[in-house]
């Protein structure tokens, strides 16, 4: 029989590892402010607020009001007024979007699962389980698309849909360029749930402005939100087709959208509009330099001709080491987390088996205030792991001790 000691034994655990023990180098989180995680935990997570304009439940004013002013944040900060904050995830903001403006046959271009795209966007995840028809475009060894050949697929097979982003992201997409060959009767979605945060502070390209008709995202990767995910379209977007997608999201997908993590979004909104910048800021820096010191040590970092990153993400080709899984469970046994990866040159069996590649972000121990400096002392740790064998975890974790506290956030009020 189970017991609660044990349960809360696990809990206690988990917290005490990966809150004060481990370097968390995942990419794809983050971690709230003391602030935000007390306004997480209110009476809105035992509430429904299923609603078109109005609810269809009784005592949710404060709920349709939270989430009024999460989408006037989010409005405001991209000149909009299609903000859609009910998704739980990314992914399932792409599906939101793809049920609501495709039909099953259509074609769609993705970047392809192994140069770097989110599943969500492939025939393994939405894509496929849509009955769309997925058309892949050739991406460069940086991971950005080749315009050119990007232009004469989308000429050629007349998509619905193309969708730019993705989960290894080193440089803005060519958004621009695209959109100046192809014009303005193709719909290009962006997931830009990796960059949004350096997006919402301005430290990476506008989405918007470059020609991009709408976003998705996450809420909790370079945005150290709660976990969740949104939709935003630009302003002069059809209206018809936002009504497609507001309707798709209820009472199409989403039944309960977990409405107690609006307060904290919206808290973790105000925090960037303070703090973002120099958060964005700091998050580039660092994962530069971190590629640099990898890169100086001999560890084959992806795009050194490039500068290697302009994001929070540092890619290595770890095959010489026995490939990413092996390379990631050597890597936690010292309390370092990473994931492994597929790089351009594997296959989609690679890619959940062994690919090539570990994925590295930066962002989270930035958050807990390292600097330009300490990339330098993680980078020695890899060194140590992977070249010399040695176990470090105890040192890993004495080191991590220094980096308790979140930065770029509001006091918590006393």
């Amino acid at each position: 029989m189970i017991e609660l000691k044990r349960i809360l034994n696990i809990v206690s655990k988990h917290n005490a590892w990966r809150g004060e023990e481990c370097i968390n180098l995942v990419a794809s989180e983050n971690t709230m402010s003391p602030l935000a995680k007390k306004l997480y935990m209110s009476d809105f997570m035992h509430r429904y607020n299923e609603h078109f304009e109005k609810s269809h439940y009784q005592g949710t004013k404060y709920c349709m009001e939270i989430e009024d002013i999460v989408k006037e944040i989010f409005g405001g900060r991209f000149n909009t007024d299609k903000v859609e904050p009910r998704p739980l995830s990314g992914g399932q903001a792409n599906l939101i979007v793809l049920a609501a403006l495709t039909s099953p046959g259509d074609t769609v271009v993705s970047t392809g699962l192994t140069k770097g795209a989110h599943v969500s966007h492939t025939r393994f995840g939405v894509v496929g389980v849509l009955g769309l028809d997925e058309k892949v475009t050739v991406s460069k060894e940086d991971l950005t698309i080749d315009v050119d050949a990007a232009v004469r697929l989308i000429n050629e097979v007349k998509p619905k849909i193309v969708i730019l982003g993705r989960s290894l992201v080193l440089f803005p997409e060519p958004i621009k360029e695209l959109r100046e060959e192809i014009g303005w009767d193709t719909i290009i979605l962006y997931d830009v749930a990796h960059v949004f945060g350096l997006i919402y502070a301005g430290k990476f390209q506008d989405p918007f402005r470059d020609g991009a008709d709408i976003i998705t995202t996450s809420t909790h990767k370079t945005f150290p939100g709660p976990q969740g995910g949104m939709i935003i379209a630009k302003n002069d977007f059809p209206e018809k087709m936002w009504k497609k997608i507001y309707y798709t999201t209820f009472p199409g997908i989403v039944y309960n959208h977990h409405i107690h993590r609006l307060p904290a979004l919206a808290v973790t909104a105000l925090e960037m509009n303070a703090y973002g910048r120099e958060y964005a800021e700091q998050i580039i820096r660092n994962a530069k330099k971190l590629a640099e010191e990898l890169y100086d040590r001999g560890f084959k970092v992806l795009c050194a001709d490039r500068g290697f990153t302009e994001t929070h993400q540092v890619l290595v080709d770890v095959r010489d080491y026995g490939g990413g899984a092996k390379v990631a469970d050597i890597l936690e046994d010292s309390n370092i987390i990473v994931t492994k990866v597929a790089l351009p040159w594997d296959t989609p069996k690679d890619a959940t088996e062994n690919p090539s590649g570990i994925r590295i972000g930066v962002q989270e121990m930035t958050r807990f205030g390292m600097k330009e400096k300490d990339m330098a002392v993680l980078a020695e740790f890899f060194e140590r792991i992977l070249n010399r064998r040695e176990n470090i975890r105890c040192e890993v974790t004495e080191f991590r001790k220094q980096f308790i506290k979140v930065h770029y956030c509001f006091e918590e009020p006393k």
